[in-house]
């Protein structure tokens, strides 16, 4: 593992950890209640749940990167069976205990997603929701991702945009808890899906209430994305879809 991606690994991993030295427990009961609360993180799986309708989704799915497990424990709540991995034993201990709380059942495992992994080749879908921008190799994490799919199988990413590592809050993050943050632009997103095996890549803009394609979508979203940059409000996301070849 090339050396700057080693150290990303063990920032991950040491997040928790850091994250509690600086903030204490209310840092924990922040990742035990974000799934409900935290208004940023509602609004973009509000959008996802639309995606969901419009695309194939599941019903084997594997979430990469899934932190203290919300994602996963959504889609479990959807009826679909999840396997969720994260390289922070910490994380997975508290996504363990938030899917017992709200009852639903999320194969968790400890996995590094840019290393490599082997927990299937046979998933329908794959998500990484808010991850793959704290990775040095974008294209190494897709690699895996679509190795782990079965042929047809589809990926849905959701991961803030170019700006946010010129943010307020990615420098805040980088200064206390020591995590990398990347912006993920749509035309990176795009290389790195088509460098790593994926096809047919398609973007949805979701922006304060509206979800689509469309010019005037567009529009919006650029707006809200310099005002967002000014004024350190939390990143607006790229929702992208795209599919292993048959």
């Amino acid at each position: 593992m090339p050396a700057a991606t080693s150290q990303t690994a063990a920032q991950e991993r040491a997040y928790v950890r850091n994250a509690t030295a600086k903030d204490g427990d209310a840092f924990v009961q922040h990742l035990r209640t974000k799934g409900f609360v935290d208004p940023s993180f509602v609004q973009t799986w509000g959008a996802v749940t639309e995606v969901l309708a419009r695309k194939p989704f599941g019903p084997k799915v594997l979430d990469l990167g899934c932190g203290p497990g919300w994602t996963s424990i959504f889609l479990a709540a959807r009826g679909l069976d999840v396997t969720a991995t994260d390289l922070s034993t910490d994380m997975l201990a508290i996504a363990a205990d938030n899917a017992a709380r709200m009852g639903v059942k999320v194969r968790l495992c400890e996995a590094d997603m840019q290393a490599g992994f082997d927990v299937g080749r046979d998933f329908d879908s794959v998500l990484i929701y808010d991850a793959l921008h704290h990775c040095q190799d974008e294209t190494a994490v897709l690699r895996h991702a679509c190795a782990a799919l079965r042929p047809g199988g589809g990926i849905l990413l959701v991961e803030p945009d170019w700006f946010h590592e010129y943010g307020r809050s990615a420098r805040h993050d980088r200064q206390h808890y020591g995590t990398t943050e990347r912006g993920m632009g749509w035309g990176r997103m795009t290389r790195a899906l088509q460098r790593a095996g994926f096809v047919g890549a398609e973007r949805f803009y979701s922006s304060q209430g509206t979800f689509g394609r469309s010019a005037l979508q567009r529009i919006k979203a650029v707006v809200v994305a310099a005002l967002t940059v000014t004024s350190g409000f939390p990143h607006r996301s790229v929702i992208g879809f795209a599919r292993k070849p048959e």
